[in-house]
């Protein structure tokens, strides 16, 4: 009688790709994809609104004749354009963000879906080529 084989060592696996179990439909789809563009796209508007133009020093509040109080005044302007600013391209970046995955979800449907009607699969293309389009085009001027 021979003694009992032991298991067979399953080699370790790779930290690059997916777990051998997993179903491959599970780690895309164009629904969640589109869906976590347009929640960051929603986000980046609220971002943009929030320094609200009511919340700007105003020049009653301060006393502009002595120089501390034309200071303190041009110290709270600056402060708030810088506000602004922070708020702005926070906006820009989560919109840059947003588009992009939008894009990327529109292309791989269509080269992914085989189902589908050419002319969707080309509508698809176009329209991700039309977000990629804006995203490079915010950068680029003519003047």
């Amino acid at each position: 009688m021979q003694p009992p084989m032991p298991p067979a060592m399953n080699p370790a696996a790779s930290p690059y790709q997916p777990p051998a179990n997993m179903a491959k439909g599970s780690m895309y789809s164009f629904q969640k994809w589109l869906m976590i563009g347009l929640i960051v796209l929603v986000v980046s508007g609220m971002f943009g609104e929030f320094p609200l133009s009511s919340s700007s020093p105003n020049s009653s509040d301060y006393d502009l004749t002595e120089e501390k109080g034309f200071d303190d005044y041009a110290d709270a302007v600056d402060s708030f354009e810088g506000q602004v600013a922070l708020f702005s391209a926070m906006s820009t970046i989560l919109q840059t963000t947003a588009l992009a995955l939008v894009a990327y979800a529109f292309i791989r449907e269509a080269h992914e879906e085989e189902g589908m009607h050419v002319a969707m699969r080309i509508t698809m293309v176009l329209a991700a080529v039309i977000l990629v389009t804006s995203i490079v085009g915010r950068s680029i001027s003519l003047f």
